[in-house]
C-alpha cells in the first residue's frame, strides 16, 4: 500500500495540473455569456454609488478606467469570506461553509509547507506547519459535518442536494477525520514528514509508515485527482463568472473580436425545445419572434 500511495501522489498532481489548464482554456474559449450588467461594478471608479462610465458625455470616445484592485478585493471577499453565502443564504450554511472552505485552504497550505520543509530543509517552519495541519483538520471536519447535517435536516435544502453533494462532503470528512486520527497518533507529524520525504525522493522509507498516515494521504491524493472532474472545481469558473458575466459592461465596438463572436453566435441554430421555441430557427430569428413558439 505504501508504494501505491507514494506514486498516487505524483499521478494525482500531474492529472490535476493538466486538467486545471485544460478547463481554464475551455472556459476562456466558450461562447459569450449573457452579461448581467448589474451595478455597482467593483472595477468601476464610480462603484461607491452604483455609477457607470456611461454617465460621461461621449463616453465611447474616451478611454475606460478600470480599478482592477476593486475587482480583486471583491472577489477575495467571496473566496475567503464567502460574503454572498453569508448575506443571501437563508438556510444558515455560512458558518459551516466558511469552516469547510478554510479547512481546505489550510490543508493546501499545510501540504505546501510540508513540501517546502522537505525540499529546502527549513526547520523553523515546523511549528507553523504543525499548527496549520491541526487547524485544517478540525475546522474542515466541523464544516463538513455541519453542512452534511444541514442538507439532510432541512427539507427544502435536501430537495436540491444531489447524491454527488453528499458524496463530496463525506469524502472531505474522511480526509479530515483520518488527518485528526493521524495527528493524535503522532502529534509532531514525524511520520507525515517521512512520507513527504518518500514523495520527494521517490524512495520508500526503510521502516513502514503507519496505516493512518497512508490512508490520510491516499485520500488526499485521490481527492486531488478527483476534484478537477467535478463541481468542486467551481473556483476556477468563479473568475470567469465574475469578470465576464457579473462585471463586464464594455460597449460593443463594431468589427471588434466580441462583435464577430456575437454575429457568429446569432447564426447558431437553436437545439433546445420549449413552448416558446420554433424548431430550426437561428438565435437571431428566435429573438425576433414574438407571441411564443406557435408564431410561425
Amino acid at each position: 500500500m505504501e508504494v501505491v500511495v507514494l506514486y498516487l501522489a505524483w499521478v494525482s498532481v500531474i492529472v490535476f495540473v493538466f486538467m486545471f489548464f485544460y478547463r481554464v482554456i475551455k472556459y476562456s474559449s466558450m461562447p459569450l455569456f449573457l452579461r448581467w450588467e448589474l451595478y455597482p461594478v467593483p472595477t468601476e471608479p464610480r462603484h461607491h454609488y452604483g455609477g457607470s462610465y456611461m454617465e460621461e458625455v461621449d463616453y465611447v470616445k474616451k478611454p475606460r478606467h478600470h480599478q482592477r484592485l476593486g475587482g480583486i478585493l471583491d472577489m477575495a471577499s467571496e473566496v475567503f469570506l464567502l460574503k454572498k453565502v453569508k448575506e443571501h443564504n437563508r438556510f444558515g450554511l455560512w458558518p459551516f461553509s466558511f469552516a469547510m472552505h478554510w479547512g481546505l485552504y489550510l490543508l493546501a497550505l499545510w501540504l505546501l509547507l510540508l513540501l517546502v520543509e522537505t525540499v529546502f530543509k527549513l526547520g523553523f517552519l515546523v511549528s507553523l506547519t504543525n499548527l496549520c495541519g491541526v487547524i485544517a483538520f478540525f475546522l474542515g471536519a466541523f464544516g463538513a459535518v455541519g453542512l452534511f447535517m444541514k442538507r439532510i435536516g432541512t427539507k427544502k435544502l435536501a430537495q436540491y442536494t444531489t447524491p454527488e453533494d453528499y458524496f463530496n462532503l463525506l469524502f472531505l470528512l474522511a480526509i479530515f477525520i483520518t488527518g485528526i486520527l493521524s495527528w493524535l497518533n503522532d502529534t509532531a507529524f514525524m511520520f507525515t514528514r517521512a512520507y513527504f520525504q518518500e514523495v520527494v525522493t521517490l524512495q520508500p522509507a526503510p521502516a513502514p509508515l503507519p496505516s493512518l498516515v497512508l490512508w490520510n494521504f491516499g485520500l488526499i491524493a485521490l481527492f486531488i485527482f478527483y476534484m478537477p472532474f467535478t463541481k468542486l472545481f467551481h473556483y476556477v469558473a468563479k473568475y470567469f463568472t465574475f469578470d465576464k458575466i457579473f462585471w463586464d459592461d464594455a460597449f460593443l465596438v463594431k468589427g471588434s473580436p466580441n462583435d464577430k463572436k456575437v454575429i457568429k453566435q446569432l447564426g447558431y441554430t437553436v437545439t433546445w425545445a420549449g413552448p416558446h421555441v420554433v424548431p430550426g430557427k437561428t438565435w437571431l430569428e428566435e429573438a425576433q419572434i414574438t407571441g411564443g413558439g406557435d408564431n410561425k
